[in-house]
């Protein structure tokens, strides 16, 4: 009895001290903490593809040859459309095609979010949320808006539907990552000379946690028929040992970790109140601060 006492006690103590103190980026910074992705890397690639095309299947097939990690948003009732049976995966095929990479969504039936009711707006989320659980038995984490388009009421539903992340398709002006995954932008659409892209993103150095993400869709390599254009860009990004190859669903989940650091009230110490380790370079020291756990600033 006196041993779970004195448990209870230390566990409130901890609760006492770390309450309501949630720690920004910058104020992060300002104890000498940069917040980094798993393994202290600041540099992070992903790639976003729409639609659930039969294409996706070599996609998938350069991606796993070079180990990058993409997101396929797929609208879930295309699956049954017969119209469009000839040209979509199958629903049977899902899980071992995309396997190691993340199912998203994007709208039931590819709406166009900011021409409906939010009552609409609500069921195109639910049905893709409802529909991709029991494919995959996983919980959607995330979408990709139709055609690019979203307002307040879109984020503000998809918000309240529990989706951690949706992406636009208006390019971000920098490599810093997002500081809003609900109107998250990519950086390039693939037709853009992406292998530049790269080498640029190769040569920066940042000072934060990073990002690059490359969108489109996949037919538009089969309709153009220049495939060598992704394989080359995979195979200049490969193998990089400071960055962080993931999906988006990781990327965000991560980033969400990354905000539950909390300050003691005597500001002395620093507790990951998360379910996941975050990393971090405090003074140049690798820190991986488990879940639970407090580190000391010294």
């Amino acid at each position: 009895m006196k041993k779970s006492f004195v448990l209870t006690a230390a566990v409130l103590l901890s609760i006492s001290l770390f309450a309501g103190n949630r720690l920004s980026r910058q104020d992060l910074e300002k104890l000498n903490i940069t917040l980094t992705y798993p393994q202290w890397k600041l540099k992070a690639l992903t790639f976003s593809y729409d639609d659930g095309n039969i294409a996706d299947r070599k996609l998938v097939a350069i991606f796993n040859r070079y180990g990058m990690k993409a997101t396929f948003h797929i609208p879930s009732n295309w699956l049954k459309d017969p119209k469009r049976s000839a040209t979509r995966v199958k629903e049977a095929e899902i899980n071992q095609l995309y396997a190691g990479h993340e199912v998203a969504g994007h709208g039931a039936k590819h709406v166009t979010l900011i021409l409906v009711k939010p009552e609409r707006i609500a069921r195109e989320f639910d049905v893709d949320i409802s529909e991709w659980q029991r494919i995959t038995g996983k919980k959607l984490l995330g979408y990709a808006y139709p055609f690019g388009r979203y307002n307040d009421t879109a984020v503000s539903i998809a918000r309240e539907k529990g989706l951690i992340y949706a992406r636009t398709a208006k390019a971000a002006e920098s490599f810093d990552l997002t500081d809003d995954f609900l109107r998250w932008r990519p950086h390039a659409h693939h037709k853009r000379k992406i292998n530049k892209l790269g080498e640029e993103y190769l040569k920066f150095i940042p000072k934060r946690m990073s990002l690059l993400m490359i969108w489109g869709h996949s037919y538009e390599f089969e309709k153009a028929d220049n495939w060598y254009q992704i394989e080359n860009f995979c195979q200049l990004m490969a193998n990089k040992p400071e960055i962080f190859y993931a999906t988006m669903g990781e990327i965000a989940h991560y980033a969400m970790a990354t905000t539950e650091l909390t300050l003691s009230d005597d500001g002395k110490s620093i507790k990951n109140n998360s379910l996941r380790p975050v990393y971090f370079l405090y003074n140049d020291r690798k820190i991986e601060l488990a879940p639970n756990a407090v580190f000391d600033l010294k």
